[in-house]
């Protein structure tokens, strides 16, 4: 009986012994699958933190390539325009001091003056070459006229200048009819019509030996040589008090574009007297020649305009694909064929 007993106690005490034993295991057990569930909801958060900062970081990236390839073109958009619209000036200035015989209208001259001496300007590469250069200025004028029939304003026929598209077509034929055997491209990338498109490389060659008379015939000195008697051809600066005007003048002053043009106006012609190039606060977005003052008067609000319109092209360019760049192959040249082109220089070859 005693042994009985004591074997039922002993029995007793082991089960408690085991129930013990079996709470500690399924506790630690329960445990480690917290454990377990917790590293794993820690890893799993790490992981995505670290796929999201790098997705954040590569976003970041982009933006930034974005910023600087907008900040680019915007840069040569406005530096296109000022550099067509300086020439055109400059254009008048010759018509007026040197007095050439002109057929047809004089800002027509003035524009296909401006055009070819863009095309004969040596091309700063860092630019993206005289085509791309050319383009943004035909660009510029064709978003003028789009944005006249937007506002459903009247188009001026009476003008002295041609409506801005017809400006846009007469860019787009000249630089096409420099070089059709290499500028195909240009003719659909522009929208330039069959009828006007296989007449281009005529009037390129009806304005190239104008333009070359223009640089012989009217050059009293040899390329080059310089006199104490030449008029003075300079250019000042107002400081640009408009929105953004502190980049638009360091763009402005930084590329040296009014100071070559001067130079090179006061090396090629023999002009009767001195002439400004002033760059000044006005209410409009305009430039223009004036006789008496013999001042090219060139209105900051201009630059501006010309901000404004790189911007809107370059958010249409972004909302649709992008098939209107002007392209050419490598070895394109201004005439159509190698040295048989001539230059603008300045003192120098840049």
């Amino acid at each position: 009986m005693t042994f009985m007993l004591m074997l039922v106690r002993q029995t007793r005490h082991r089960a408690k012994h085991m129930q013990f034993s079996m709470g500690i295991r399924n506790y630690s057990g329960l445990l480690g699958r917290r454990l377990r569930r917790l590293v794993g909801v820690v890893l799993v958060t790490a992981i995505a933190s670290l796929s999201l900062a790098s997705s954040l970081s590569a976003k970041n990236a982009i933006r930034k390539v974005n910023k600087e390839a907008q900040e680019q073109y915007e840069r040569l958009f406005v530096l296109a325009n000022t550099e067509f619209t300086l020439l055109h000036e400059i254009a008048h200035v010759i018509i007026w001091e040197k007095n050439p015989p002109i057929f047809g209208r004089e800002e027509d001259a003035a524009d296909t003056i401006a055009v070819m001496a863009q095309m004969m300007l040596p091309a700063d590469p860092k630019a993206g070459g005289e085509i791309r250069k050319l383009q943004a200025v035909a660009d510029g004028w064709k978003l003028e006229w789009q944005l006249v029939q937007e506002d459903d304003l009247e188009n001026a026929y009476w003008d002295l200048h041609s409506l801005e598209i017809q400006r846009y077509y007469n860019i787009a034929c000249l630089v096409y009819g420099a070089d059709p055997e290499n500028r195909t491209d240009i003719v659909t990338a522009a929208q330039l019509p069959t009828d006007r498109a296989e007449w281009c490389h005529e009037e390129y060659a009806l304005a190239k030996r104008a333009m070359d008379w223009l640089m012989t015939k009217l050059t009293d000195s040899p390329v080059g040589a310089f006199t104490s008697q030449h008029a003075n051809v300079t250019v000042s600066y107002a400081r640009n008090t408009t929105l953004e005007g502190e980049k638009l003048d360091t763009w402005l002053r930084e590329s040296g574009i009014a100071e070559r043009l001067a130079e090179a106006l006061m090396r090629r012609f023999d002009l009767p007297r001195d002439i400004e190039i002033s760059f000044e606060s006005c209410p409009f977005p305009n430039a223009a020649w004036d006789v008496k003052t013999a001042k090219i008067q060139f209105c900051h609000a201009l630059l501006n305009r010309f901000l404004y319109l790189a911007r809107e092209l370059s958010r249409e360019r972004n909302e649709s694909a992008d098939n209107s760049v002007w392209k050419a192959a490598a070895h394109t040249t201004t005439s159509g064929k190698p040295g048989n082109s001539s230059t603008i220089n300045a003192r120098s070859p840049r």
